[in-house]
């Protein structure tokens, strides 16, 4: 089962050039120390380590293709089940390659050698040695299914040798798996730091965007892929489909809020307008520069039908139940809020304006909980400058127009997993006139016996058992 998942792994696999165009260096280990080592190699960007070699013996020597300032993780065993000595060992900036004897007590002798360079059509044509394997780390050139295929013939070349020589078929299989964990895993490292970088440089580059679209005054709503009509309680309503995903939905509404639930709105919520909040990381809010806005969440009466407030809600859950299929019904759920944007100038360093942020989860992650799964947005007064909502990694721009409102869900009904950042928003700065919203933030997995504020910002219970 487990060579299995290995070799799908590698099959699937994308393996990119090295980064920078740095040339690739051979690390050589000799194990002199007496002792039986592990080598792992290091992440350089989270610090993690994964596994080379495990239980590397006495006189062996093992080498592994990396990079410049990558680094490996050595330890002694003074057993099975300790470890006596670590050391780190980086790989010198130095062209040449570079070959680490490791003595007793782990002290390290590093000598600098003119390996021939490792190519995808060497290692094809490489002979296998049963003593020492150059596992794979940072394979460039070709594609993924090249890739895939030189570490898995690798395998079954050192494995056709064994069978070969007459090795016990148990242990050629034994070898065989412990050959593909190994190469799989310096594959999946070298993976892993490049999509990390890859997701550190793209996040940059979206920032620089956002800023750039956001000062853009001429820009207007994107055009939509999609066209419907929603009806409501004998209410047509024109809807424009921005982005379309199993996991992910932005969608503009025509029409959907009135100027009298504003005004309803607004006056519920004047007497307890505060500073608005951000999570802090560890359950509770906190004020922040990354926000700077005035909010108030506004109650509705239960018992009145005609209580304004409770027919914008009713009709908001209503469109998110028929566009999603979540199913939310109102008890339990979080108050409706009134958020402000005061403009005050645009050469103000420091406008009103809500910085890039999901409402919800947006990590793939399986939904928790009492979490939050869509988000509606009503336009009660807009800026004459700024204001805009914009999904940066979804290409999407909502220009605020009154009346008008922005929905967005980010949880995928079927797998019930969250999406992986296309609702990333900002509200971008306000530099002219007054900006002013009703929000209403939806949640599953709330009751009027255990609502929404019975869970705190991380969406952990709050409930003690």
């Amino acid at each position: 089962m487990l060579l299995s998942v290995v070799i799908i792994s590698l099959v699937c696999l994308a393996v990119s050039q090295p980064l920078g165009g740095d040339a690739g260096r051979r690390m050589e280990f000799i194990n002199l120390t007496g002792k039986k080592v592990d080598i792992d190699w290091q992440d350089p960007s989270t610090g993690a380590t994964y596994p080379l070699a495990s239980n590397t013996p006495e006189n062996q020597s093992i080498s592994f293709n990396s990079f410049a300032n990558h680094k490996f993780v050595i330890r002694a065993h003074a057993n099975e089940n300790s470890t006596v000595h670590e050391v780190i060992v980086q790989v010198l900036e130095d062209q040449m390659d570079q070959k680490v004897v490791l003595k007793e007590g782990l002290e390290v002798e590093r000598l600098l050698v003119n390996y021939e360079r490792i190519s995808y059509e060497k290692e094809d044509e490489a002979d296998v040695s049963s003593s020492s394997a150059n596992y794979i780390i940072g394979l460039t050139g070709g594609d993924s299914q090249k890739a895939a295929h030189t570490v898995l013939e690798k395998c079954r070349k050192e494995a056709s040798l064994r069978l070969a020589m007459g090795v016990n078929v148990d242990r050629v299989s034994e070898s065989l798996s412990s050959c593909m964990e190994q190469q799989a895993s310096a594959v999946l490292m070298d993976m892993d730091e490049k999509l990390s970088v890859q997701a550190s440089v793209l996040k940059q580059i979206s920032t620089l965007a956002e800023n750039y679209t956001c000062a853009d005054p001429l820009k207007e709503t994107n055009e939509p892929i999609e066209e419907r009509t929603w009806e409501y309680e004998g209410v047509s309503r024109n809807v424009g489909v921005l982005h379309n995903r199993p996991s992910s939905q932005i969608h503009v509404l025509h029409d959907f809020i009135s100027a009298e639930e504003c005004e309803a709105i607004r006056k519920a919520a004047e007497p307890t307008l505060h500073r608005g909040t951000v999570a802090d990381g560890a359950g509770g809010s906190k004020l922040s520069e990354n926000r700077k806005a005035w909010q108030a969440g506004v109650t509705y009466d239960a018992e009145n039908p005609n209580d304004p407030i409770l027919m914008v809600k009713k009709r908001l859950f209503a469109y998110a139940n028929n566009v999603t299929g979540y199913e939310m019904e109102l008890p339990g759920q979080e108050d409706l809020m009134s958020i402000q944007y005061f403009g005050s100038g645009v050469d103000n360093p420091t406008p009103d304006r809500y910085t890039p942020h999901c409402d919800g989860e947006c990590n793939g992650f399986p939904h928790k909980k009492g979490g939050r799964v869509a988000t509606m947005v009503m336009y009660c007064d807009v800026p004459e400058l700024g204001g805009a909502t914009n999904f940066q990694h979804a290409n999407v721009y909502v220009k605020p127009k009154v009346g008008a409102a922005a929905f967005f869900s980010y949880l995928n009904p079927t797998t019930r997993k969250s999406e992986e950042g296309f609702t990333t928003h900002s509200g971008c700065p306000v530099l002219l006139g007054t900006k002013r919203i009703a929000v209403q933030w939806m949640r599953i997995g709330v009751t009027s016996d255990e609502p929404w504020d019975s869970f705190d910002t991380n969406t952990i219970s709050k409930k003690k058992y």
